[in-house]
């Protein structure tokens, strides 16, 4: 029996209007709409959103009738917002396929649930008791002003795939591929699981599991790639000549700053303006943490450490505002809370998600705080389950990935019987875009078969060196006004 909709052997006639449009960091003209739909399905009549549509379309005239659907993560980001980075991503495939960026409903153009996240330099002087009172309060006033545009229970996963299905077929489109990465992977299983007849292929990057309530186990995977870490370093001849004992080092800096927090002056890395900051161990590990998601800022880490505990915390307040640049604009911290809230916390055991040093309980206390009085929507008793399915499904991996680790992929592939499971050795959360990924998914995407794929050149990424700038002299340190 078929979920919704018409028969898979029906091609869907178009009902939504595409007019030109643009995007940014695309050059040419896109094309987009906005799809109508009710905010509670359940009961329709009441309050109606928008789900913004972004189709960057095929570019040849024999064009492929099975599009490409991308799946943004967070939960949080809009899919228009990466439409320069599907581009790229997919650009041998773009000749015949259109590809189709929709906002989930809460992110970005859909009815986005934004919150106010305050200044960042004014929440970096506070103490992690007084950062926690302020992120309350914060999280306070966005729930009673969103509560005037959105019913916050009305905002799960499953939901807004009836709301990705009914895109489908106003647009037209019979059958579709799914590209999902990061929490995109989850939406993208639930997707497959409710409307398995309209996927002809699936790309799961960094997958999240549906059986999993991932902050339970962000601490351990993250350590774990934190160890990763200290390890790479030890055995680079450059980064273990320069910082030599980097983990005891660095865990050396936790262990005092947990002690006596750090209140250094640091330069605004936009404007130069100085800063008072509070340096406790959790701002420390918060920052490990996010540099961790990519190859690139993990290679900045053995010299923040460093420099931090020599009492110079300059390039540490400099990552920790490139990691959390913009967040403001393109999270939208309310459909997160509304979508983690309900489909996580309810299954998160607080007395067995402490988890491995440096981070402990850091993630786990930190969701249970900003979800105490954010209101729950319901949960199918099917969400939780894994998805079989035998459609073709190329998962993909980076064995340094701090919260969904190559295991997880392997979890999810026991119930596809039609999966393949690559591993980058060197990339972090995200594979697809990186050095030969974009082939193999060209590849599997043509062919919708994961037979002869072959994921070899993976291993062939470079890991990026680690940043050893030169030695300063202590003549120059002491008075840099004697350089040449």
């Amino acid at each position: 029996m078929l979920l919704a909709g018409c028969a898979p052997s029906e091609t869907p006639t178009p009902t939504l209007a595409l007019s030109e449009c643009r995007v940014q960091g695309i050059e040419s003209a896109v094309r987009c709409a906005t799809l109508m739909v009710d905010e509670d399905r359940a009961n329709p009549g009441n309050r109606r959103i928008p789900i913004h549509v972004v189709v960057l379309p095929a570019t040849s005239r024999s064009k492929a009738a099975d599009p490409i659907f991308f799946f943004a993560g967070g939960p949080s980001q809009a899919a228009s917002d990466y439409a320069r980075q599907a581009q790229l991503m997919f650009a041998g495939l773009a000749a015949k396929r259109d590809i189709v960026l929709i906002d989930q409903r809460g992110t970005g153009k859909s009815n986005g649930l934004f919150c106010k996240s305050g200044d960042p330099w004014e929440l970096a002087r506070l103490d992690a008791r007084q950062r926690a009172a302020r992120s309350a309060a914060l999280l306070r006033t966005c729930r009673e002003e969103l509560a005037s545009k959105a019913d916050l229970t009305k905002y799960t996963t499953t939901l807004a795939m009836a709301d990705v299905d009914a895109v489908r077929d106003a647009l037209g489109y019979r059958e579709i591929n799914l590209w999902g990465g990061s929490y995109g992977t989850r939406a993208a299983q639930e997707y497959l699981r409710r409307y398995p007849d309209r996927v002809r292929s699936v790309v799961l990057d960094g997958v999240a599991p549906p059986e999993l309530a991932l902050p339970a186990n962000f601490s351990n995977d993250a350590a774990a790639a934190l160890q990763r870490g200290f390890d790479a370093c030890r055995s680079d001849g450059a980064c273990s000549a320069r910082y030599g004992e980097l983990q005891r080092e660095a865990f050396g800096l936790l262990a005092r700053l947990k002690a006596r927090p750090a209140s250094p002056v640091v330069a605004d890395p936009l404007d130069g303006a100085p800063h008072q900051i509070h340096v406790d161990d959790e701002a420390l590990a918060a920052v490990l943490f996010a540099a961790l998601y990519a190859p690139e800022t993990t290679a900045l880490l053995p010299m923040v450490v460093a420099r931090a505990a020599e009492g110079d915390f300059q390039p540490f307040a400099t990552l920790s505002a490139l990691l959390s640049a913009d967040a403001e604009d393109k999270h939208a911290m309310g459909m997160r809370l509304s979508v983690v809230c309900t489909e996580d916390i309810p299954r998160l055991d607080p007395a067995s998600s402490s988890g491995s040093l440096p981070f402990r309980d850091l993630f786990v206390r930190e969701f249970l705080r900003s979800c105490e009085g954010w209101p729950r929507g319901s949960v199918d008793a099917q969400f939780h389950t894994p998805v079989r399915s035998t459609k073709p499904v190329l998962i993909l991996s980076g064995a340094l990935d701090p919260v969904t680790p190559p295991a997880f992929g392997e979890l999810v592939k026991r119930d596809l019987s039609n999966a393949v499971h690559l591993v980058a050795p060197a990339i972090g959360h995200g594979v697809s875009g990186r050095g030969c990924a974009p082939k193999l998914v060209k590849q599997f995407i043509e062919s919708a078969s994961a037979a002869g794929l072959n994921g070899e050149c993976l291993a062939r990424i470079p890991r990026p060196t680690f940043f050893v700038p030169p030695m300063r002299r202590v003549a120059d340190a002491d008075n840099p006004g004697a350089r040449k």
